[in-house]
């Protein structure tokens, strides 16, 4: 962003500034009142009649351009002014070149664009950038330039001549309208004295007083610039003609372009939008205009007539004569593609479009490129098709596409011939047709159907696996196993036997329509209200109350409220039977979930040692499974048992020194002599010194673990050692 302080002079910002803009002495003529404006008039003939009579020519416009100067943007950017300045020198005893030559030294208090006199228009500043001529705030916006003062009535008015041209000029050159600023503070035509009463910055009244001086006023001023604004801004039509053949063309050059609603400075033209706005646009030709200074088309878009536009901005890519012959055989393989009159995208030309023509072999007799499309103009026998895009055609005649949509209900199917059947992009027999895998890779897959898709060679569906799109099947090799329409309703009560078990939206195993699982319906009574079995497997959908769960395996539920697990974990213990009445051996954890039998009655291993395997916690109660003399048993009651031996709470550490008294004596993997756990005898330890290690008292008997050096090689009682 532009400081603004650049629109102060560079003195002024440094503590230097002079106040003194001219080249001798600066006495600006006082704004008379009336009746002495009204005396000079009466003195003087009338200005702008003097000019016209005598046929004053004006000077030429010529250059001292002082590159010392600082140049800075306007406020709107660069080349952006927003109107003109009008000063005068207020010294009547200096010359133009005087006037440049000390403003050129000292222009760090203040410059201008321009100086003009009888016989000169020099510019010093190029126009494109501000100057000091007026105040920060007129400096922001405006060209600004001086009028030497001369001392004579005919001298006077040549330069007034020369001052409403160049005045004129600068308007023109920037595209700005007269409007004054004279009497509103709003325009683009201000006096030093203008900029004085409604921007501020400055104090001066000029060019106001020195006009008044020779009779001469502000507003007789603006008539003569108007004069030579009108004079210089209007153009002549020489020729407007149609164009004798349908041309197109698109925007060359946008940036300083502009559409107008007749060319550019005839008469009653008036801006209707940048070109810029019609770029990418196809522009319909319909007029040309030639005028004095260049020709111009009049254009339509989609049969919109928009305006006017100069040939040279403008780029014309479609006659008939770019057209060239052509003899080819093609196939529709888009039939929404539309047709045209003409090789050009224009909602005004279209026809309609090719489905009318599916699997019809057309002829292509003509052919153009435009802005990199190829288009063909088709005939269908001797009926003329029109124009279109050569993307729509193909060498092949493709299957049609009848229809495509979506399916009407949630539908599974699964692999029902998978020999010789593929999956494809789209189709097989259409466009663009690829294979994706042989069929036999979705072999025992639930494909949930998408869309089906209707050719002129049979029916297709589009499928999905776990919620990602694999492509299209012929619907003659897979098996629809699941619609809505295939559930019957059901009325049962259920309780959650399989807790991690998954609901789905649907009765299929789907990643993609996995609700969550069973858990948070532990223990509560739910309801079946519909069911279907599906490839084998039944399925329930359930409610809790008027909560839909949604759809289970039949087996994840029960119509027993079962105990739940709790934990189930191993064990080093044994006991004896204590309670025998009514208590049985189970295959499985009495009352959860499964098919549980009785394997035998308790009674039956009275006074037996029970090895106990696993501890099992439930809702309903402990358990242990237990073994006999090396055989799983099943499961009972923990409070059908009493333990003689826990690992955990029934050794203790010791360190002792041990010898074998008794070579015959048994090693065991624990402290109960159990054949199934015996390790072997003593009778190789002879003479060893050992380690007891642990210390276990069971049943009335002493127990040693021993160690060999670092080794446990079992246990054995305390009668066999010494």
């Amino acid at each position: 962003m532009q400081d603004d302080s650049i629109y102060v002079p560079k003195a002024e910002r440094e503590g230097t500034f002079t106040g003194d803009l001219h080249a001798e002495d600066d006495n600006e003529a006082p704004i008379p009142d009336r009746s002495r404006l009204l005396n000079a008039k009466a003195a003087y003939p009338n200005v702008n009649n003097y000019i016209k009579s005598n046929n004053f020519k004006t000077s030429a416009l010529s250059s001292q351009i002082q590159t010392q100067f600082t140049k800075f943007n306007y406020r709107n950017g660069y080349g952006k002014p927003e109107g003109v300045v009008l000063h005068e020198t207020a010294n009547p005893n200096s010359t133009i070149q005087n006037e440049i030559d000390y403003m050129s030294r000292n222009w760090e208090n203040a410059f201008v664009h321009s100086f003009v006199d009888k016989g000169n228009i020099i510019q010093i500043h190029p126009t494109d950038y501000g100057v000091w001529g007026a105040g920060r705030f007129a400096n922001a916006r405006f060209v600004q330039y001086e009028l030497v003062e001369h001392s004579t009535f005919d001298e006077f008015a040549r330069s007034i001549n020369n001052y409403a041209y160049y005045t004129a000029y600068i308007l023109d050159k920037y595209k700005l309208p007269i409007d004054s600023a004279e009497t509103d503070g709003v325009g683009t035509v201000w006096t030093h004295n203008a900029v004085s009463k409604y921007l501020g910055g400055t104090t001066h009244t000029d060019p106001i007083g020195y006009f008044n001086k020779w009779g001469y006023s502000y507003n007789e001023f603006l008539t003569l610039v108007t004069e030579k604004y009108n004079a210089m801004s209007k153009d002549t039509i020489l020729s407007n003609v149609a164009f004798t053949t349908t041309t197109y063309a698109n925007v060359k050059t946008a940036s300083g372009n502009t559409v107008w609603s007749a060319p550019f400075n005839t008469a009653g033209s008036k801006e209707v939008n940048p070109l810029s706005s019609y770029t990418g646009k196809n522009m319909k030709l319909l007029r040309t205009a030639k005028t004095q200074s260049g020709t111009w088309y009049q254009f339509a878009i989609d049969g919109k007539t928009i305006g006017w536009v100069e040939d040279k901005a403008v780029n014309i890519f479609y006659t008939p004569s770019m057209e060239s012959t052509a003899n080819l055989t093609r196939y529709v393989s888009v039939p929404t593609e539309s047709t045209y009159y003409f090789p050009v995208i224009d909602s005004s030309v279209r026809k309609g479009n090719l489905s009318a023509y599916a699997n019809k072999p057309l002829t292509v007799h003509k052919q153009i490129t435009l802005n990199g499309t190829l288009w063909y103009r088709v005939l269908n026998g001797s009926e003329a098709v029109g124009w279109v895009r050569a993307s729509s055609l193909t060498t092949t005649a493709y299957d049609q596409i009848q229809y495509d949509k979506a399916m009407a209900a949630t539908t599974y199917a699964n692999v029902k011939t998978a020999t010789g059947n593929n999956v494809w992009t789209v189709p097989n027999g259409t466009l663009g047709a690829k294979v994706v895998n042989p069929l036999s890779s979705y072999t025992g897959k639930n494909l949930k159907l998408l869309r089906e898709m209707k050719t002129t060679k049979g029916i297709w569906y589009q499928f999905a696996i776990d919620g990602r799109t694999i492509g299209w099947v012929d619907s003659k090799a897979v098996n629809i196993f699941y619609t809505p329409s295939m559930e019957t309703a059901a009325n049962l009560p259920r309780y959650v036997a399989l807790p991690k078990d998954s609901i789905y939206y649907f009765p299929v195993a789907d990643t993609s329509t996995r609700k969550g699982d069973l858990t948070k319906y532990l223990n509560i009574k739910l309801t079946v209200h519909k069911q279907i079995t599906l490839n084998g497997t039944l399925w329930y959908r359930l409610m809790n109350g008027s909560e839909s769960i949604g759809w289970v395996r039949a087996v994840a539920v029960t119509p027993t409220n079962y105990d739940q697990p709790v934990y189930n974990k191993t064990v080093t213990a044994y006991g004896r039977t204590k309670t025998t009445a009514n208590q049985y051996i189970w295959k499985i954890i009495p009352n959860t979930y499964g098919i549980n039998t009785k394997v035998a009655p308790l009674s039956n291993y009275s006074g037996k040692k029970l090895r106990i395997l696993r501890e099992a916690k439930t809702t309903g109660g402990l358990y242990y499974q237990i073994s006999s003399n090396g055989t799983v048993l099943g499961w009972v009651n923990a409070s059908s048992l009493t333990k003689f031996y826990d690992n955990l709470i029934a050794e203790k550490t010791v360190n002792l020194t041990k010898k074998v008294a008794n070579t015959s004596g048994v090693l065991y993997s624990f402290p109960v002599d159990d054949p199934p756990i015996k390790l072997g005898t003593l009778s190789k330890f002879a003479n060893v010194t050992l380690t007891a290690d642990r210390q276990a008292n069971i049943e009335g008997k002493v127990w040693y673990r021993l160690k060999n050096g670092n080794t446990v090689i079992g246990w054995t009682v305390l009668a066999n050692l010494k």
